[in-house]
């Protein structure tokens, strides 16, 4: 017997309702510019770490809570519905970012298999929601980081260019021919690959070059610090222009 009415499954919401959402959604960033973590982390009635140590992806989870996201786990994008993937980026006052901005987690076994067009890598690239957080002293406490620009970006033709010819690269000179372990951080233009487990412990399965059956540290797909200052001081001189 069929669910809901005769069965039948609900109607997927409309473009219209979608970019009515998305808007909403881009105000609601757009309204955390010049407050600082600790005070929308009071706002929900939480409290922000007193120093830097364990804090990793705090400053995400507090950002995607204030804007209403669920909680979801999966290899799609932060607010699915809407396509849109939520990365905050630590950055200097002249919007320089500090770091490698995490793209996804790398099975290096399915990735041979894999193009860029159907990659989760693309699929979380596809529109990103970009949340600056402004670090006036790298050793002050992580709360004290301040939202100073949230720009919505599309990577265009060329930029789109760049990121698969970046991950045919890794797939076809790395991951296929079983040379992963041998992928440093110089690699990609756009697109970088890093360590990404818990720890040295932390390994799973991929091939060697012989094809047999080896364990390697735990990657991800990371966005080069220069791919993103771009971004954002591109989006920063359309928005004042």
């Amino acid at each position: 017997m069929g669910r809901g009415s005769g069965g039948q499954s609900p109607p997927e919401p409309d473009a219209s309702s979608s970019s009515i959402r998305r808007a909403v959604l881009l105000r609601h960033a757009r309204a955390l510019v010049g407050l600082s973590l600790a005070e929308i982390a009071d706002g929900q009635g939480l409290g922000a770490p007193l120093s830097r140590v364990h804090t990793k992806g705090w400053s995400g989870q507090l950002i995607e809570r204030e804007l209403g996201h669920g909680g979801s786990d999966g290899p799609g994008p932060d607010f699915a519905s809407l396509g849109i993937e939520l990365k905050t980026v630590p950055v200097t006052p002249a919007l320089l970012p500090l770091e490698s901005t995490a793209v996804c987690h790398i099975d290096p076994v399915a990735i041979a298999a894999e193009s860029w067009a159907a990659s989760t890598a693309r699929e979380k690239l596809t529109k990103v929601l970009f949340v600056a957080l402004e670090v006036t002293d790298r050793k002050a406490p992580v709360g004290e980081r301040r939202v100073s620009f949230v720009h919505l970006w599309q990577p265009d033709a060329a930029e789109e260019g760049i990121l698969a010819a970046d991950f045919a690269m890794f797939v076809r000179e790395y991951f296929l021919p079983g040379r992963a372990s041998q992928i440093s951080g110089h690699l990609g233009v756009a697109l970088q690959v890093r360590p990404k487990g818990r720890n040295a412990a932390d390994r799973r399965l991929a091939y060697g070059e012989r094809g047999q059956p080896i364990r390697i540290g735990r990657m991800g797909f990371y966005l080069r610090p220069a791919f993103v200052g771009q971004i954002l001081r591109r989006g920063l001189a359309a928005a004042s222009g």
